[in-house]
C-alpha cells in the first residue's frame, strides 16, 4: 500500500494513500464527529475523509441539543466552538397550540445563569445544561479542521463519485479526480444525498402523514428577542396558520429565519418561494417587529423537509451515520444532536469490533437498532407536536395508526393523548421518555398544547405487581469513555427494557414493596441521597412500566392514592415571562 495519488480538487499535490481503515464520505459533523472519536479511541486506525466541497459552506439546522456539548467536550473541541462566541442557547419560545400567548421551554432556569459571566467560558455548571445556536459554516469547519488536527486524512473540494460494491459489501469509492481507494471500514456520511445508502440500494421509509418543505434566509441586524446573562437566548418558534417560522440568532448580529409549511400548501399557493417567504415573516406580529430594522442576505433558499428512516443502517463493511440514515422534521432541533450521536457510536462500534471482545453480528445489530428507534421516535413525537397545532388536523388520525403499530387499539384523540404522555423507553434519556423528553416534560407540553390537564396513570392505582410471565434477560450496549460496556435488558412481547437508570430505581423497590405508600417512602429516600430529579425518574419508570404492562395495578381501600400534584414539576416549561424576569431585565441593563 506504498502507492501515493495525487490529492483532490486544489490543484496542490498532496500525498493521499490508496488504503485507508476507515474511508468517510462527507465532512459534516457526522463525519469529523467520527473521525474525531475514532482518532480518540482508536488512534492506530487510519481515517480518511472525502467532501465534495471546501469548507467554510453554508449549511442549514442551527440549533442544537445540550447532548451535543458532552459530545463536542468528549473529542476535546467545546473549547474551540465556545471561543468562536456563537449565541448560547438556553430554551426556545413558542407560539404553539390552542393558545396565543407565548410559552417558554427552558434547559435550565434563567436564575442559574451567570448574569456577568465573562466568555469564552468553560465547560462546567449551567454551560453543560445550555447549549449553542451555531453559523454552521463557522461550525462545521471547527468541527472539520479538529478532525484534521487529530490526525484524519481530509481532503475537500472532490468528493465521492461512485461508489463500488455489490450485494452487500463496498469494494471502493471512486472520487471525482478518478482515483479509487479502498478501506476496511466505508461510512456513509453525507446526509441527505446517501450516496453509499443509494449506491447499496437500502430503501427508506416515509411517514405518509406529512411533508414539508423549508424556505429560509439569514438576517443582518435584527432585533434579539431576549438577552439573559452575557450573550444567552431562546430561539423562536412561531405557528402559523399553514406552518411554522423559526428565529435562530447564530451570532450577535446574523439572524436566521425559516418558513416550514406542507409542501402541498406551497404548491396551491403558485407562489415562488421569496413570496411565500417573505409574506410569513411580514405576517407573524413577533418575527416582524424583531426584523423591522434588519436587512436580509436577499439568498432566499428552499428543500424538501420529508422525514424518513433507512431500512437498513449497517451492512457487511459499512455504515450509515447522521442523515444518510434518517431525518426528523425540524420542530423539535435534534438533527444535529442526532447526527452526532449516531457517529459517535458508530465509532464506538467499530473501535470494539478492532478489540474483538464483543460478538461482531451483535455490535453491528444494536447499532441499526438504536439509530432507527432514534430516528422513529423523533419523527413520531415531531408528528404529535404538530397534532397539536390545529392546523395540522390529518395527523390526529396518524398518531392512531402509529398507536396500532405498536399495540394500542384506539381512537384518533385518544391515541394523540397516549403518544404524548408515554409507552416508550427512551434511548435519549436512558429511561421513560420520548425523543430525548422525559415523561414529566411530555406531559407538561402536552399541556401547554392542548390547554388541558395531562393525567398519570399511576394516580389511578395504588398497588403494583410485577408481570413477569413471558419476560426474558438480555443485553444492551452502554456507549461510554470509548467502550462499549454490556448492561441487562429485559425483554416482554418486542419490547426491551433497559435495567439502568430510573427503570433501575422502581424495578429495586417493586422487589421489596407493592404497595404505593411503601414505594413512595422509597423514593423519597432516594431522594434525600441523590436528589429529587433521580426519584422523579423513579416515578416516571412507574408509569411506563404500568401503561406498557410491565406492572399490573389495583386499587386498594388501604392505601392512599397519587395526585398528579404531588408528583414534581420541573419549571422547564411554562408560559413566557421574560418581562417579568429580573434576568432578562438585568442583562437588558448590562446592554444598554
Amino acid at each position: 500500500m506504498a502507492r501515493f495519488m495525487r490529492a483532490i480538487g486544489n490543484n496542490k499535490e498532496r500525498e493521499m494513500h490508496e488504503y485507508f481503515d476507515v474511508a468517510v464520505i462527507g465532512g459534516g459533523p457526522a463525519g469529523s464527529t467520527l473521525g474525531s472519536m475514532l482518532r480518540k479511541y482508536a488512534p492506530q486506525l487510519s481515517v480518511a475523509i472525502f467532501e465534495k466541497e471546501v469548507f467554510p459552506r453554508e449549511h442549514i439546522g442551527e440549533s442544537l441539543l445540550p447532548t451535543t456539548g458532552r459530545i463536542l467536550e468528549e473529542i476535546g473541541v467545546w473549547d474551540a466552538v465556545e471561543a468562536a462566541g456563537f449565541p448560547i442557547k438556553i430554551g426556545a419560545t413558542y407560539r404553539w397550540g390552542s393558545s396565543d400567548d407565548l410559552w417558554d421551554f427552558n434547559l435550565l432556569e434563567t436564575a442559574e445563569i451567570n448574569p456577568t459571566e465573562q466568555r469564552p467560558s468553560k465547560f462546567e455548571g449551567w454551560r453543560m445544561r445550555s447549549t449553542f445556536q451555531v453559523d454552521r459554516a463557522k461550525f462545521d469547519k471547527i468541527l472539520l479542521d479538529h478532525s484534521k488536527q487529530l490526525g484524519c486524512h481530509v481532503y475537500e473540494g472532490g468528493g465521492v463519485e461512485k461508489v463500488l460494491g455489490e450485494s452487500d459489501e463496498v469494494s471502493g469509492l471512486k472520487l471525482a479526480s478518478g482515483e479509487t481507494i479502498t478501506a476496511k471500514y466505508y461510512i456513509d456520511a453525507s446526509g441527505n444525498a446517501g450516496i453509499l445508502r443509494k449506491a447499496m440500494g437500502v430503501g427508506v421509509e416515509e411517514p405518509p402523514a406529512l411533508k414539508n418543505i423549508a424556505i429560509w434566509d439569514h438576517w443582518e441586524d435584527a432585533e434579539w428577542a431576549v438577552s439573559i446573562g452575557i450573550g444567552a437566548t431562546r430561539i423562536q418558534v412561531m405557528s402559523l396558520g399553514y406552518g411554522w417560522l423559526w428565529f435562530i440568532p447564530i451570532s450577535a448580529t446574523r439572524i436566521s429565519i425559516g418558513l416550514v409549511c406542507p409542501a402541498e400548501y406551497y404548491k396551491k399557493s403558485g407562489k415562488r418561494p421569496e413570496e411565500i417567504y417573505m409574506e410569513a415573516v411580514k405576517a407573524e406580529p413577533r418575527i416582524s417587529a424583531l426584523t423591522a430594522n434588519a436587512k436580509p442576505d436577499g439568498h432566499v433558499k428552499a428543500t424538501k423537509d420529508w422525514s424518513f428512516l433507512a431500512k437498513q443502517m449497517v451492512g457487511k463493511n459499512w455504515f450509515l451515520v447522521g442523515e444518510s440514515s434518517g431525518f426528523a422534521d425540524p420542530i423539535l432541533s435534534a438533527g444535529i444532536t442526532m447526527t452526532m450521536m449516531s457517529a459517535k457510536e458508530c465509532a464506538y462500534t467499530i473501535s470494539e469490533i478492532e478489540r474483538g471482545e464483543h460478538e461482531v453480528d451483535w455490535m453491528k445489530q444494536v447499532f441499526g437498532d438504536r439509530q432507527a428507534q432514534r430516528v422513529n421516535q423523533h419523527i413520531r413525537f415531531a408528528n404529535f407536536w404538530y397534532s397539536g397545532n390545529g392546523h395540522f388536523s390529518d395527523l390526529v388520525d396518524y398518531t392512531a395508526e402509529i398507536a396500532k403499530e405498536a399495540g394500542f387499539k384506539t381512537d384518533p384523540k385518544s391515541a394523540w393523548q397516549w403518544l404524548g404522555t408515554g409507552g416508550f423507553v427512551s434511548l435519549e434519556t436512558a429511561g421513560a421518555g420520548l425523543a430525548g423528553h422525559s415523561i414529566e416534560q411530555i406531559k407538561n407540553i402536552q399541556a401547554m398544547l392542548f390547554n388541558e390537564e395531562t393525567e398519570w396513570a399511576i394516580t389511578k392505582v395504588n398497588v403494583f405487581d410485577l408481570n413477569i410471565e413471558g419476560v426474558t434477560a438480555g443485553r444492551t450496549p452502554f456507549y461510554e469513555e470509548g467502550r462499549i460496556r454490556v448492561g441487562r435488558v429485559l425483554k416482554k412481547d418486542g419490547m426491551d427494557l433497559p435495567v439502568s437508570g430510573g427503570f433501575k430505581i422502581i424495578l429495586d423497590i417493586l422487589q421489596k414493596e407493592k404497595k404505593l405508600g411503601p414505594i413512595i417512602n422509597a423514593l423519597r429516600a432516594v431522594s434525600a441521597q441523590y436528589g429529587p430529579i433521580v426519584a422523579l425518574s423513579g416515578l416516571e419508570a412507574l408509569e411506563v412500566l404500568l401503561k406498557d404492562g410491565w406492572i399490573s395495578g389495583y386499587y386498594s381501600s388501604d392505601q392512599p392514592l397519587l395526585r398528579s400534584s404531588d408528583i414534581p414539576r420541573t419549571p422547564n416549561i411554562d408560559w413566557n415571562k421574560d418581562t417579568e424576569d429580573p434576568m432578562v431585565r438585568l442583562a437588558q441593563a448590562i446592554s444598554a
